[in-house]
């Protein structure tokens, strides 16, 4: 399996290759699902790529955000240019913009965004045949249907072992799209799912808290799961977060692929909002009820003597605390403080005081969320390329270097060198030169050298000639020439009009095309409703879920050829079905190409063709009645009712569609 690690800016990828990355991503620009932060563009891309091609690293591109019609041709050339630069293979969720470079440029490697909440066979065999090579499996995807589409497809699979999970499925959210207008398929989302919430029931609270505050992945105790599974590539989230947590994820994962124990309290200390396996283990025990880092407990306040300007505060800890680390301060179990030790002195074995303007108190626990020595300690390891020297000085001949880089050779040739007269050129003087290198570790195999003399100036030439001669070997063959195309703008999109949708069998049936979207998805009512539909001469669809499972596909499967039924497809995998289809909101058609591949009329959750019609806020895998209010499955106690309030006091309405699985959806 390989590494693939974040790079949100050039200090996270070089930390990403020196700790043992395989691969990174980045994004550039406003064309990528983390354009929040400062990363690339295509000004600095070239280094970044060099850099990572000198140490054999891939580089992924992610042009992951949804496109209008008016940026499709931006993007499509900025993915050619950035192709020319080295860039070696591309994530994306836009299905036109997909469709677009597989058609003119199928050299291109294509990868598919986890955003596009692939998590099925059916889904995956769908984008398989537009090129993609690779698919970003959604995280909510179990391991028996990881196995599944492993054993049956041709693809890659990427998967998210380490990071931020997103409470909504694959990240399709449109929480922060509906209400801030800062759309998460457009790289915007403000998680505000991270804000707290109450849960009620028929008015009443429930429970109050974080409530969809996920808690971060970590699958680094489940990687042979994932390797028997068929995973290839694991992937670790965090472009938006700093440098050390990306080194200390990548060398701790490094490990593990390679045998070794990762050091689960380096994981931790990198960052966690508590930890989960995801979905590997029932339907999600993913809420944490925090929204930020917690760090590692390393022990509780035993005394504090309160001053008028500062208070000392001893702390009991059984390890080795440093200047300048920061603590978070929990009383009871809630956040109290955070307080960075600039004053902290061992005073006894396992006792330490720290001096603060924080008002701390007697059994309070202490949490090391950043630790000032593992930092400077991550940020001062620099991994160098090695290559090997075979270095010739003769007489009246030029100085002459044969250099071994990944079992290759190619030679480079100095200035002629003339007999010395007092200080002849030694091998000692030729390894300090070659020495001095930001990327390569020389290793003078051979030197030949007679009685010669070299100007300090002129070796030192010599020397970046050689260095320069070597950048240019490994990073030249991954330069190309492409020229982009002209998009023919010439397009029309099939809006899917006059519609309805209806959750009830009796509820009044006004439009001309009834959508039916019931909770339990029954055979005999989906028929009953279908036929009373057609004798009020109005056309019938059954709204399919944007999560299915293989049973779930099965069961769909037998609705459709039982009932003849035509459908609303919100997720690639009802597009295998062999019906009628209108496309839904959940596959995000954005733009006119993507439409225009689809050929059906499209039903637009937030797009630039038609107006939107509002899908659920978010679709939750995880059960909250499981999280928040004690329920099971054989006790299931959902029924409608339930909600989440903001403090801002908006509403978000709790519904289920259950196939033979249950997801539930806030609207």
């Amino acid at each position: 399996m390989k590494v693939l690690s974040p790079a949100g800016n050039f200090e996270s990828l070089k930390v990403a290759v020196y700790n043992g990355a395989d691969e990174v991503y980045l994004g550039i620009n406003n064309f990528n699902a983390r354009n929040n932060i400062d990363g690339f563009n295509l000004d600095n891309l070239q280094n970044a790529v060099d850099f990572a091609h000198i140490y054999g690293v891939r580089v992924c591109l992610a042009i992951n955000i949804l496109f209008s019609n008016e940026e499709l041709q931006s993007a499509l050339d900025t993915v050619v240019k950035a192709y020319n630069l080295g860039v070696d293979a591309f994530i994306m969720q836009d299905l036109g913009l997909i469709k677009l470079v597989n058609e003119n440029f199928p050299q291109i490697e294509l990868h598919a965004s986890t955003q596009m909440g692939l998590h099925n066979l059916e889904g995956v065999k769908f984008v398989e045949k537009l090129g993609v090579k690779r698919v970003v499996l959604a995280r909510e995807t179990p391991l028996e249907e990881i196995k599944r589409i492993k054993e049956n497809s041709n693809v890659e699979i990427e998967y998210f072992v380490q990071g931020a999970l997103c409470v909504s499925f694959s990240g399709n959210c449109y929480l922060s799209s509906y209400m801030l207008n800062a759309s998460g398929n457009r790289g915007k989302c403000k998680q505000l799912c991270r804000l707290p919430y109450v849960l009620k029931k028929d008015g009443k609270q429930i429970k109050k808290g974080y409530l969809l505050s996920a808690k971060d992945f970590n699958m680094s105790k489940r990687l042979s799961d994932l390797k028997d599974a068929g995973v290839d590539v694991l992937k670790i989230e965090g472009r938006a977060r700093r440098a050390y947590y990306v080194a200390t994820a990548t060398r701790e994962y490094r490990r593990a692929v390679d045998g070794l124990e990762p050091n689960q309290d380096k994981i931790k200390l990198a960052f966690n909002r508590e930890y989960t396996a995801g979905y590997f283990d029932g339907n999600g025990s993913i809420i944490s009820e925090l929204q930020n880092h917690i760090g590692i407990e390393v022990g509780e306040v035993i005394k504090v003597n309160y001053g008028k300007n500062f208070n000392q505060v001893i702390i009991s800890s059984n390890r080795e605390l440093s200047q300048k680390s920061t603590f978070k301060i929990f009383e009871n179990g809630v956040e109290k403080c955070v307080l960075t030790a600039y004053d902290i002195k061992l005073i006894d074995k396992n006792k330490y005081l720290i001096t603060t303007t924080k008002n701390l108190s007697k059994g309070d626990k202490i949490n090391l969320i950043i630790d000032a020595f593992s930092e400077q300690t991550a940020f001062s390891y620099v991994k160098k390329k090695k290559i090997e020297l075979y270095l010739t000085a003769t007489p009246y001949k030029p100085i002459m270097a044969e250099i071994k880089v990944d079992g290759k050779f190619f030679k480079v040739e100095g200035e002629v060198l003339q007999e010395a007269q007092k200080q002849p050129l030694t091998q000692v003087e030729l390894e300090q030169n070659f020495s001095k290198s930001d990327y390569f570790e020389v290793d003078i195999v051979k030197c030949k050298i007679e009685n010669v003399f070299i100007a300090k100036g002129k070796l030192n030439e010599f020397r970046r000639k050689v260095f320069d001669c070597t950048y240019e070997h490994l990073t030249t063959p991954f330069f190309r020439d492409l020229n982009s195309v002209k998009i023919d703008f010439d397009l029309s999109a099939s809006e899917f009009k006059n519609f309805q949708f209806v959750e009830e069998l009796n509820e009044q049936l006004k439009e001309e095309n009834i959508v039916y979207s019931p909770e339990i998805y029954q055979i005999d009512k989906i028929s009953w409703l279908k036929e009373k539909c057609e004798k009020l001469g109005k056309k019938f669809f059954l709204d399919t879920p944007n999560f299915a499972l293989k049973k779930d596909v099965e069961f769909l499967a037998e609705i459709i050829e039982k009932t003849g039924v035509n459908i609303v497809a919100n997720n690639y995998y009802a597009l295998t079905f062999d019906t009628k289809k209108v496309i839904g909101g959940g596959l995000n058609v954005y733009n006119s190409f993507s439409a225009r591949y689809l050929s059906a009329p499209i039903i637009c959750a937030e797009s630039s063709l038609f107006e939107g019609v509002k899908f659920p806020y978010m679709t939750l895998r995880h059960c909250p009645i499981k999280s928040h209010a004690n329920g099971t499955c054989k006790n299931c106690k959902y029924s409608s009712g339930y909600e989440y309030v903001m403090d801002s006091g908006k509403t978000l309405k709790l519904k289920r569609k259950k196939l033979t699985t249950c997801t539930f959806y806030l609207t």
